[in-house]
């Protein structure tokens, strides 16, 4: 392997050399009770570098990263030297599809202070990843900002973004304003785009993907979007963690929220999302707002899906565990059309203590064609239901297909066993009470098994 070595000068403002602190960036994070959902291998798998290995930076200033410049090559690895940046400008590195350029840290990489921001733009095939340094677990890390922390532009495809650490960010942490306009071609969307083992605390949205869906077509649709294995925690008015405005076939799972919200009151979603997906294997607890508004829509003619299962959410001081929803400005004919949800094997308890409003497992409004089916959920400590109706509340005229789901007034009536873990009991009469004719599913929230029998709920 060769060590190839440039040393920028004209993109640092300063060129005074600082040693590369000790972090604790991955150690202090919020506590959060429930146990971590930890990804069985690394989200990408890094192969043998057969390119060239890049150290850059000097540890502080700005830092220019421009491939039309550096002359950067398929699967080049460059290692960006541990300091504290005003700027990093990552921009022009693209590589065809079979190889990848990898952006790491070498040491704890800082952006910190007002003003202070990491930009990217025009990126296909690009891994930026902090896991560049084995005793640092997050090794991009953005702190003290009043401005976006990672403003993302122009064309961004095939592109991961993981192992970073925000605090104290004011504004959104992670934007991007695409200006696509769609019209079928591969070129005219954002494609495959991953964010994963992110922590944040204290921070404005997370995730803020603005797109427009009208008459004359859909600007910024994203595609196969994956939002996985993040710490969200300790934001009192964050309102939407996640904003998508146009997203087909998202995967949105195994992420943990907790302890949001608590100075917001609007009618919010945690997770805003418009378009069709999969939001699975989620923890969201004490917190306000519904974990998932799913405004619901296809793009194009084919009728797509929405499934939520899999999730834990517990004690919302407002609103119910989910919320399904089709609009007109969203389902425009010849543009997009209706969409179909399915929400299913989800455990929901103690939802709208403040008592203002319904709180049951999901919301049910008009979906504009499309069909609502709600089986196999547990639900428990619900003060204020529907019209009796202790798992789904009718806000349209056209009613869910609901079947199999279950509730209790207490947790130990429902036969968990705790309200940590919310595993069942042997004795719950949600065990093994799964029906299997509408979908199955093989693994529960924390990766279990799922047999032929299975359970009602999250939860084995």
């Amino acid at each position: 392997m060769r060590r190839f070595t440039i040393l920028l000068t004209a993109s640092l403002s300063f060129f005074l050399l600082v040693s590369c602190k000790k972090s604790n960036i991955g150690t202090d994070i919020p506590e959060i009770t429930n146990p971590i959902p930890v990804p069985p291998t690394d989200t990408v798998t890094t192969p043998i570098v057969v390119g060239r290995v890049i150290p850059i930076g000097l540890g502080s200033g700005n830092l220019a990263i421009d491939g039309n410049t550096l002359g950067i090559l398929p699967n080049d690895q460059i290692l960006i030297k541990g300091g504290t940046y005003t700027n990093i400008n990552i921009k022009n590195v693209r590589t065809a599809d079979g190889s990848r350029v990898y952006i790491k840290n070498d040491g704890l990489v800082e952006i910190s202070g007002t003003g202070s921001q990491m930009r990217l733009s025009n990126l296909n095939n690009v891994t930026i990843s902090g896991d560049g340094t084995k005793t640092i677990s997050k090794g991009f890390s953005f702190r003290n900002l009043s401005n976006r922390a990672v403003q993302m532009d122009g064309n961004i495809d095939n592109f991961t973004f993981q192992h970073a650490y925000f605090e104290n960010i004011s504004d959104y942490v992670i934007a991007y304003n695409s200006n696509r306009v769609y019209n079928g071609s591969q070129d005219s969307y954002a494609k495959r785009l991953k964010f994963s083992q992110l922590e944040s605390k204290n921070t404005a949205s997370l995730i803020y993907f603005p797109a427009a869906v009208n008459s004359g077509g859909i600007i910024g649709l994203v595609k196969n979007l994956e939002i996985s294995y993040i710490v969200f925690s300790n934001s009192p008015s964050v309102s939407s963690v996640v904003n998508l405005g146009a997203a087909e076939d998202y995967d949105i799972h195994h992420n943990v929220i907790k302890n949001i919200n608590t100075l917001n009151n609007n009618h919010n979603g945690i997770f805003q999302l418009n378009g069709n997906g999969k939001f699975h294997n989620n923890l969201i607890r004490d917190h306000q707002g519904n974990a998932v508004r799913s405004w619901l829509f296809s793009v194009g003619s084919a009728t797509k899906e929405v499934q939520i299962y899999n999730n834990i959410v517990f004690n919302s001081r407002k609103y119910s565990g989910f919320e399904v929803q089709g609009f007109s400005n969203l389902v425009v004919p010849g543009i997009t059309s209706f969409a179909n949800a399915k929400v299913f094997n989800n455990t929901c308890g103690s939802l709208n203590m403040s008592k203002d409003w319904v709180g049951v497992v999901v919301d049910v409004y008009d979906l504009k064609g499309g069909q609502c089916e709600v089986f196999n959920n547990l639900g428990y400590n619900f003060p204020t239901p529907s019209n009796n109706n202790m798992i789904w509340s009718q806000q349209s005229a056209i009613p869910a297909i609901a079947s199999n789901n279950l509730y209790f007034a207490d947790y130990s009536r429902a036969g968990l066993r705790d309200e940590v873990k919310f595993e069942l009991s042997t004795t719950s009469s949600a065990k093994n009470a799964a029906i299997t004719n509408k979908l199955v599913l093989t693994e529960d929230y924390y990766g279990n098994k799922r047999g032929a029998k299975y359970s009602v709920g999250a939860v084995e």
